[in-house]
C-alpha cells in the first residue's frame, strides 16, 4: 500500500526547481479548481519539464512563480517579446505581464486515471483553443445579463 504525503508547495518547489535546473521531468498533481475543465483538482496530474521563453506558445500550461512567491500553473494566453500573460481555464481574466524568470516550466503531459495525454497534441490544443474562444462570447453575456438585470430592478420599481 502507498502512504500519500501531502507537502506544502511553499517546501515542495525549491525541490522542483532544482530537478528541473537539472534537465529531470517533475509531476505533481493539480490543486485548485483555475484550470478546470482541463485539469482537475486532485485527480489529475502534471509532468513538468524545464521552460524556454523563446519557444513559448499559445496555449501551453505553464508553471510560474508570482512576484509574491506564489506558484501558479495556468494557461499561456499572449506572448510579446520580453513578457507573456496567463490565465486558468476556469477564469475570464488574464494575468500578467509576466516575465522569463518567473518562468518555471511547462507541461508537458496530463496524466488522468492512468492515461496519459500529451499536452502538445493536436486534439488537445485544439480542444484548448475552442475553450478560449468563448473568452468575447463571455463577456458579451456578462453585460447582457447586467442589463437584463437592471431592467428587471427598474420595472419591479413600479
Amino acid at each position: 500500500m502507498h502512504n500519500l504525503k501531502t507537502v506544502r508547495s511553499e517546501d515542495l518547489f525549491p525541490a522542483i526547481d532544482e530537478l528541473l535546473h537539472n534537465n529531470q521531468k517533475v509531476r505533481i498533481t493539480v490543486t485548485g479548481d483555475s484550470m478546470m475543465p482541463f485539469l482537475r483538482e486532485n485527480t489529475d496530474s502534471v509532468e513538468l519539464s524545464a521552460a524556454d521563453f523563446k519557444s513559448l506558445h499559445f496555449g501551453q500550461i505553464v508553471l510560474i512563480r508570482r512576484i509574491s512567491g506564489q506558484y501558479i500553473l495556468h494557461r499561456l494566453v499572449f506572448k510579446k517579446k520580453d513578457c507573456f500573460y496567463i490565465a486558468g481555464d476556469a477564469h475570464y481574466w488574464i494575468e500578467g505581464p509576466v516575465y522569463p524568470d518567473q518562468l518555471i516550466a511547462v507541461a508537458t503531459k496530463i496524466l488522468r486515471n492512468g492515461k496519459e495525454i500529451s499536452a502538445s497534441g493536436f486534439l488537445w490544443q485544439a480542444l484548448s483553443f475552442i475553450w478560449w474562444l468563448r473568452l468575447p462570447l463571455f463577456s458579451v453575456l456578462r453585460k447582457v445579463y447586467r442589463l437584463l438585470r437592471k431592467v428587471y430592478r427598474h420595472v419591479r420599481k413600479k
